[in-house]
């Protein structure tokens, strides 16, 4: 018995060593992320996050939270920012961009979803940069780990 207790701690301690390589581990995609949704603006490899919350009609909730009409959402959304507090994260080469490519920048012409996907921060800001790093008006929903990487940027398209 005393010997099969030794070599399960030995395959136990074997198994943990191999764990502590000094190798840069891959982006967990896997783990808790919290979800925001804002205005953004990119300096280096900085994301600075001007936090708002995307209502449209089915949101319940906030509209009767924040006795929105019909008037408040003419366009079938309302965008609540109650806060000029900024929030700042880390963007990094696993980020992932999805942004609807209208203007045919990277997509063809004929492809109907005109979604697209990238890890090059270049090209998101091909599309969105306004100058100085800020992306103008155009929300985006961001998933970021609870250390602050940002796992992906999505726009949220409005009309």
């Amino acid at each position: 018995m005393k010997k099969q207790i030794g070599l399960f701690l030995g395959v136990l301690l074997l198994i943990g060593a191999t764990g502590c390589g000094k190798e840069p581990q891959k982006q967990d995609m896997t783990g808790a992320y919290n979800v925001y949704e804002g205005y953004l603006t990119v300096k280096d490899n900085q994301l600075i996050v001007d936090e708002i919350k995307y209502i449209d009609l089915a949101d319940k909730y906030w509209i009767d939270s924040l006795n929105l009409t019909e008037e408040d959402m003419t366009n079938g959304y309302y965008i609540y920012n109650p806060s000029d507090e900024k929030l700042t994260f880390t963007l990094n080469d696993e980020t992932r961009y999805d942004f609807y490519d209208t203007g045919a920048l990277f997509i063809s012409e004929d492809n109907e979803t005109r979604m697209y996907t990238t890890q090059e921060v270049s090209e998101f800001l091909k599309k969105f940069d306004a100058g100085n790093g800020e992306l103008g008006k155009t929300p985006f929903e961001i998933q970021v780990l609870e250390d602050g990487r940002v796992i992906s940027i999505r726009e949220i398209f409005i009309n």
